[in-house]
């Protein structure tokens, strides 16, 4: 899959930064790094190019060209992150002019992209044949969309977060990242959470929410008008939920402690 990423804040310098693997990208474990992150695969070559639109903009913008890139190369999907609404209306010039047969707009922040411009654009790409997402937020983004929005998912195995853990004595003993959200904070919470009480579900929440602040999570803490909740808090809730899903399924699978003669409890 061929990819361009606009983006007009950190946030999509963080995105870039999970998809090629940078090798200090994650500093979890410090000097004690298991090097986790091996396992997933650096796609730097799918990444044909990205572009940062400079943040010294006026408040409207006539002509959006004059801030865009001149030249796009022929890709399969754009990531559009963080853009001034103004330039963010020309996408679909955009995605035309690139040959691009779907497009992604993250919503971390109400203001990136706000319902009528959303629905202009789902519109204006749809006329082009061309599929759309807008997941708000980016770690939000499933497989449930089809087409080639879902393929970049699997692909690169980023949106919303999947885990598997493994538990002994009841405690989290290992986790293992399936899917993580796009800005890679699934790797760090992974991390937090090892050697945790699994039948705690309320200390367990105090960790994952720990970690998710401690990453740190750049979403928004402005209350957004259709999910009437900041979207930081939404992103909480959807790690905490795939950690929740992964130790119920850890324990509903797991080998029951064997007691010994002497009455000492081991596993087999």
């Amino acid at each position: 899959m061929r990819l361009f990423v606009l983006y007009a804040d950190d946030f999509g310098e963080k995105v870039i930064g999970n998809m090629v693997n940078l090798p200090d990208f994650c500093r979890a474990c410090d000097l004690a790094c298991a090097s986790c992150r091996v396992k997933y695969s650096c796609f730097a070559p799918d990444v044909c190019g990205a572009f940062r639109v400079s943040n010294d903009l006026p408040d409207v913008i006539d002509d959006p060209e004059e801030y865009l890139p001149r030249f796009l190369p022929h890709v399969d999907l754009l990531l559009a992150i963080g853009l001034h609404p103004d330039l963010l209306a020309a996408l679909p010039t955009l995605a035309q002019t690139a040959h691009a047969r779907a497009a992604i707009v993250p919503i971390e922040d109400p203001k990136w992209c706000p319902p009528s411009l959303q629905s202009e654009l789902r519109h204006s790409l749809g006329g082009l044949g061309i599929e759309s997402a807008f997941p708000k937020p980016f770690c939000d983004l499933d497989t449930s969309a089809g087409g080639l929005v879902e393929a970049f998912v699997r692909r690169y195995q980023i949106g919303r977060p999947v885990i598997e853990v493994s538990l002994a004595c009841n405690l989290i003993s290992e986790v293992r990242v399936v899917r993580s959200a796009p800005c890679g904070s699934t790797w760090y919470v992974a991390q937090q959470i090892k050697w945790s009480a699994a039948d705690d579900l309320e200390g367990l929440e105090q960790v994952i929410s720990k970690a998710h602040h401690g990453y740190p999570c750049t979403a928004s803490m402005e209350i957004d008008s259709e999910l009437k909740d900041t979207i930081l808090h939404k992103s909480g809730y959807i790690v905490r939920d795939a950690v929740e899903q992964a130790v119920v399924k850890a324990a509903k699978t797991q080998a029951p402690p064997v007691r010994s003669p002497n009455h000492g409890v081991y596993r087999s």
